[in-house]
C-alpha cells in the first residue's frame, strides 16, 4: 500500500487536522473530568457526641462529613481514624507533625506540615451524647473537678468534665465516676494498683484488660 501524503490546503488535510483536535479536546476533557472526582474524596459521615475543640477548632456536637485531598494520601479509614485520635487528645495538641486550621465553628482542616490531608464540616444533628464506635459511649452530665488536681502527670484544673465509655469496656457510668473520685483524692496524684494512665487520651485502665477495664476523662468545651 503506498503512502498518501496530505498536502496543507486539501480537503484530506484539514480532516485529518480536524480529527486530531477532536481526539485531543477529548483526552483533555478526560482528564479533566478524572482530575475533578479525584479532586476529593468525601467519607461517610462522623458522629461527634458533644461540643469539642481541637486546639484552636470548635467542633460542635452532631454529624460530621470527613473529605479527603489527593495531596495528602489518606484513605477515609485512615481519616477518620486520625480525627478520632485528635478528638480524644487530652490537651488539644496535635502529634508533629500535624495541625489544624480553624475555619469556623463546625469547620477545620488537618495538616501535615504544609499539606492539607483532610478536612471536617458539620452537616447536621445538634443532640448531645449518644454513641459513636470510634469514640464509644459519652455519659449523660457532666463531672464536677471542685479543685485543682493531679493524677500522675496529668492536671486536672477545677471545672466540668466529661466521662467517655470506650467500646468493649465493662465499665459503667456511675463506676467510673467513682473511681475518677478515687483517683483525684489519691496523695501525690499516684494510681492505686493496678490502675494506669494514657497521658495523651486521659485514659484510665488496667493493664490485664486495658480494653475491658478503661474509661476516658475530657474537658467539657467551655470548662
Amino acid at each position: 500500500m503506498g503512502l498518501v501524503h496530505l498536502t496543507p490546503g486539501s480537503k484530506r488535510f484539514a480532516a485529518t487536522v480536524a480529527l486530531a483536535l477532536a481526539a485531543l479536546l477529548a483526552a483533555l476533557s478526560l482528564s479533566a473530568a478524572t482530575a475533578s472526582k479525584a479532586s476529593a474524596a468525601t467519607c461517610p459521615s462522623f458522629r461527634v457526641l458533644h461540643d469539642d475543640r481541637i486546639g484552636p477548632a470548635n467542633l460542635s456536637a452532631g454529624n460530621y462529613t470527613v473529605t479527603t485531598t489527593p495531596a495528602g494520601g489518606l484513605s477515609c479509614a485512615a481519616a477518620s481514624q486520625l480525627f478520632t485520635r485528635f478528638l480524644q487528645d487530652y490537651d488539644g495538641v496535635l502529634p508533629t507533625p500535624w495541625r489544624v486550621i480553624a475555619q469556623g465553628t463546625g469547620k477545620a482542616s488537618f495538616a501535615r506540615g504544609n499539606t492539607t490531608a483532610f478536612s471536617v464540616a458539620r452537616s447536621g444533628g445538634e443532640e448531645e451524647g449518644g454513641n459513636n464506635p470510634s469514640l464509644g459511649r459519652l455519659c449523660p452530665g457532666s463531672f464536677t473537678v471542685n479543685a485543682f488536681s493531679m493524677v500522675g502527670p496529668l492536671d486536672f484544673p477545677k471545672g466540668q468534665y466529661l466521662i467517655y465509655l470506650p467500646s468493649g469496656t465493662g465499665i459503667q457510668c456511675h463506676r467510673a465516676a467513682v473511681l475518677f473520685t478515687r483517683f483525684l483524692a489519691q496523695p501525690a496524684g499516684r494510681l492505686p494498683f493496678p490502675w494506669q494512665l494514657k497521658n495523651q487520651t486521659a485514659t484510665f485502665f488496667k493493664p490485664e484488660h486495658p480494653v475491658r477495664s478503661s474509661f476516658r476523662i475530657e474537658p467539657a468545651s467551655g470548662s
